[in-house]
């Protein structure tokens, strides 16, 4: 999106291409004004869940991931171990088929079968222990990123207005999404990506119970003014 004299923000695509369109790309745009009022409450909303249900919000980016649960990466590193056994077995094999071609004891056409059986087996254990690895790394990185957002979710506290610090320490992207008008008002999706986390779904549920009576309270209104903004949120979506 490209910011307009207007304090809008319009289509870049469009503009570029406004003179040659062929239909692919509209001009949708949402003010400046409405885009920080979106962000903060995103960053607001999804910080004060963080803050309040830390193990759920870290096993929702988990189970967000290639890997569900522990137990799995688990099964995935003993599958790799295994993995390596059977390439390394593939390679005295191969050796050894190869000794016996070349002392004669084995015929061209047998060796070409076998080393071919082989390598084609070697092949596919490597493709499939390379993605194994890849989604474990992508496992461990999903509590390192956790840890991260928790970090800036614990040092702001105070979202009464959206600053440049923020902007830079949360903001991955916004994505702005053509108007529908179908219904017979102006109707607007905007998708805020956040950094570490991706674009995340504040649970409707409230927040887990808590014994105390007095916490039960201010969780109570805490939820009510969670509620509020929601609200608040969804006007402005539908509104511009």
């Amino acid at each position: 999106m490209q910011f307009s004299a207007r304090s809008e923000y319009i289509c870049s695509t469009y503009n570029q291409a406004s003179a040659t369109t062929d239909g692919n790309c509209s001009m949708h745009f949402i003010t400046s004004q409405t885009a920080n009022a979106l962000i903060l409450e995103a960053i607001r909303r999804t910080t004060a869940y963080a803050r309040n249900n830390e193990a759920k919000f870290i096993q929702t980016l988990r189970e967000a991931s290639a890997i569900r649960q522990a137990d799995t990466a688990k099964a995935h590193r003993r599958q790799i171990a295994k993995n390596e056994k059977r390439i390394a077995e593939l390679d005295l094999l191969f050796r050894k088929t190869y000794e016996d071609y070349a002392a004669g004891r084995l015929a061209e056409k047998r060796f070409d079968l076998l080393s071919g059986g082989y390598e084609t087996e070697q092949a596919e254990l490597e493709r499939q222990t390379t993605e194994i690895r890849a989604e474990l790394a992508q496992f461990d990185s999903d509590s390192v990123r956790a840890d991260k957002f928790m970090e800036l979710a614990k040092r702001y506290t105070d979202f009464s207005e959206l600053t440049p610090a923020m902007l830079h320490e949360f903001l991955e992207k916004v994505v702005v999404h053509e108007a529908d008008k179908s219904s017979g008002r102006r109707e607007q999706r905007v998708d805020i990506y956040l950094n570490y986390i991706g674009r995340f779904d504040v649970p409707e549920e409230p927040c887990t119970k808590i014994a105390s009576d007095v916490e039960a309270e201010a969780q109570r209104a805490q939820w009510r003014e969670y509620k509020r903004s929601e609200r608040a949120a969804q006007k402005l979506r539908a509104t511009y």
